[in-house]
């Protein structure tokens, strides 16, 4: 049949013409019937233009021009079944060639829809030389990415999944998310259950992520994966001792939706800060929402415990010496500081302050005992407001 006169051709050529305008939307290149350009429209806003030239036809199979997004979903023209098992003697309609085409653009455009309203949420590619199988990823805390891969089906079934051991560990069965259970392919549910996945994964991937911040802000952090306790501790210092607290955690399983349970496991001799540290939590966990994390209840308790470390005079009630301006307490060794103790309750004064305090009242503000002789440190004499050295100023009558 590749032997024919050139009059049969060209009718030959003429009928094969036909036959694709009768079907689809052409335009004529050159004014040669043999060379065309093929308008497909797939859906509503997918349009893709395609070049043929069969002049040789059936001697070879056609040329053809294909754009990027045809070849994207096609392959090379020579990939097309009708042209790699093309025979001259029995070739194919130039038509079968274009419905191939057609057919497979079809095919990869069926998901389209769905694929669209999967990338508005998620981070989405599609599978090379795939129509229904993207992979989505999905960002969660310390912006960790975990990948997966959904299988679209047509409706009214539900996609499939390929996840990776550490996300089905965190996703479990799909059986056991409703909306997947009860799939009703009308409602168009695929987003809501790639959102219960994605729920799945910021609940385990968070728990991870704040026990790494709890670590990176105390001291011996450690997690129980049977009980869902967490144990840690916090340092701090009362009066010019340190002293450690521990903590335990009790996560429930809905957690962040559900509170914290947090227990002081340390004995706290100090009842005013016992009670503090209570309230603080008492506080947090009263307000607590799945927007909190345990890292904010801990910081909360160590302002409390701070608070309480800090020392005021007993007298001004506060850290400077109203007198000669140094600090109560100095942190630093080389600092200087202007402090004094009641030998018999110890709380703590300004040097200046005990020394006035004594000359008012002759005893201690607090406990009420009067100091044995010499109790106390001399206080540092205040700066002198003239820095003259001209000797005593004149009195005048």
């Amino acid at each position: 049949m590749a032997d024919i006169p050139p009059e049969d051709r060209d009718a030959l050529l003429a009928t094969e013409a036909q036959e694709i305008m009768n079907e689809y939307q052409t335009e004529i290149v050159d004014g040669s019937i043999s060379r065309m350009r093929i308008y497909l429209s797939i859906t509503i806003d997918k349009h893709y233009v395609l070049g043929l030239d069969f002049s040789n036809y059936p001697s070879t199979p056609p040329l053809i021009t294909l754009q990027d997004a045809v070849t994207k979903v096609v392959g090379e023209s020579s990939s097309l079944d009708a042209v790699k098992n093309w025979d001259p003697q029995n070739p194919p309609h130039i038509n079968a060639i274009i419905r191939e085409i057609e057919g497979k653009l079809y095919e990869a455009n069926k998901y389209w829809e769905q694929e669209r309203i999967i990338s508005g949420e998620f981070d989405t590619s599609q599978v090379e030389g795939t129509s229904n199988k993207f992979r989505i990823k999905i960002m969660t805390y310390g912006l960790r990415e975990f990948p997966f891969t959904i299988i679209l089906q047509d409706p009214p079934n539900p996609p499939d999944f390929e996840f990776p051991p550490e996300v089905q560990q965190m996703v479990g069965s799909l059986d056991d998310i409703p909306i997947f259970k009860e799939w009703d392919s009308s409602s168009n549910p695929i987003i809501e259950l790639l959102r219960e996945i994605n729920w799945k994964i910021d609940k385990h991937s968070r728990l991870g992520f704040e026990i790494e911040l709890l670590e990176s802000a105390l001291k011996n952090v450690s997690y129980d994966p049977e009980t869902r306790k967490i144990t840690a501790e916090v340092k701090g210092t009362l009066k010019t001792s340190d002293i450690v607290f521990q903590f335990s955690v009790e996560i429930p399983e809905d957690y962040p939706a559900s509170r914290p349970n947090i227990a002081l496991l340390s004995k706290v001799d100090d009842d005013s800060l016992a009670k503090q540290m209570q309230e603080a939590v008492g506080n947090m966990i009263e307000l607590w929402s799945p927007f909190n994390f345990l890292i904010d209840l801990f910081n909360s308790i160590s302002k409390t415990i701070f608070k309480a470390s800090v020392m005021v005079c007993i007298v001004c009630h506060g850290l400077e010496c109203p007198t000669c301006g140094l600090p109560i307490s100095a942190l630093e060794d080389d600092v200087e500081s202007c402090n004094a103790l009641c030998p018999h309750c110890q709380k703590p004064y300004h040097a200046h302050c005990w020394q006035r305090n004594i000359e008012s009242i002759g005893k201690c503000a607090y406990c009420l005992r009067p100091p044995p002789p010499r109790a106390g440190p001399s206080p540092t004499p205040p700066p002198s407001s003239d820095s003259s050295d001209e000797g005593e100023p004149e009195v005048r009558s």
